[in-house]
């Protein structure tokens, strides 16, 4: 991975007006930004387990780096028209404007810090798919649902045989009891962990922890019924005086297709409504809802 720099230039020239040694301050600047760099891509690396997950991260901080550097150079170019008394000495010195001056560095140096948690945690969720949250018009939903039924279904069955082995051998003592819940593949410090007697005196996985579960893959079962029938729906188009409807149910969207650029005050208000405009698709789009259905008919004029 090769790494951005800053210009040595636009470094020098940010605290030309705030400090003696602005030189100096440009080499800290140039460290610091590599550094950064550097440091988030070791952090990020340590995630990707594979030769597929490595490309991800390749793709996705080259394009953190280009935002990071842009955004960086905006907040250096916005210190550079600062001065302070200390170097520009007192003597008619422009208070109101130097404030107004340092308050763009500040907003610019919060959108900088806003940035790098916004982005790094876009990444994560790039090298990590299986984290996001299950969304109807996913290709895989169905398959995740499924697996995460599984996944608990199983649990609720360790639960029920860790309780059931603690209470067979009881009578033998916790030794026993351990050497039976190691039997069943738990830990020793976990099976040890659930003979401590909770607040209320219980030991074992409490009642409340299987009917939580149980409820749980209810939920997602009748999730999975939901978003099984909706996948299956097929896409509904309608033709408008002002624009073309698209309701796909497989994609959980609700498209706009205007003949040309809509209207100032049109975008706004599709964009107040949850429409944002997907450039690959080339038409306006939302989830999926009663809301944005009605919205695009309107907008489109469909009689």
């Amino acid at each position: 991975m090769t790494f951005a720099t800053l210009p040595r230039e636009l470094a020098q020239c940010a605290h030309s007006g705030t400090s003696f040694v602005p030189y100096q301050r440009a080499t800290q600047e140039q460290d610091g930004f590599t550094a950064h760099l550097q440091g988030l891509y070791s952090e990020l690396l340590t995630h990707c387990k594979t030769d597929e997950m490595r490309a991800v991260l390749e793709s996705e901080f080259e394009r953190y780096q280009e935002r990071y550097s842009r955004l960086y150079r905006a907040y250096l170019a916005s210190k550079s028209r600062c001065m302070s008394t200390m170097i520009a000495g007192p003597s008619n010195f422009p208070v109101r404007r130097m404030e107004k001056r340092n308050a763009v560095v500040d907003r610019r140096r919060s959108e900088l810090i806003e940035f790098q948690s916004r982005a790094k945690a876009a990444i994560i969720r790039e090298l990590h798919p299986e984290r996001r949250p299950i969304m109807t018009g996913d290709a895989n939903a169905s398959e995740r649902l499924a697996d995460k039924i599984a996944e608990a279904e199983h649990m609720q069955n360790r639960m029920r045989a860790a309780n059931a082995a603690i209470r067979k051998h009881k009578k033998a003592g916790p030794e026993a009891q351990i050497a039976a819940l190691v039997a069943l593949e738990f830990s020793e410090g976990i099976a040890k962990r659930l003979l401590e007697p909770d607040f209320c005196g219980r030991i074992g996985f409490a009642d409340y922890q299987l009917t939580n579960n149980n409820a749980n893959i209810r939920r997602m079962k009748e999730r999975l019924e939901h978003v099984s029938a909706v996948q299956a729906l097929p896409t509904v188009e309608a033709e408008g005086e002002a624009a073309r409807v698209e309701d796909s149910p497989a994609d959980n969207r609700v498209r706009l297709f205007f003949p040309g650029k809509p209207s100032a005050e049109i975008r706004t208000d599709l964009k107040r409504c949850g429409f944002r405009w997907s450039p690959t698709i080339g038409a306006w789009q939302a989830y999926r809802n009663a809301g944005t259905i009605a919205k695009a008919q309107a907008v489109a004029q469909v009689a």
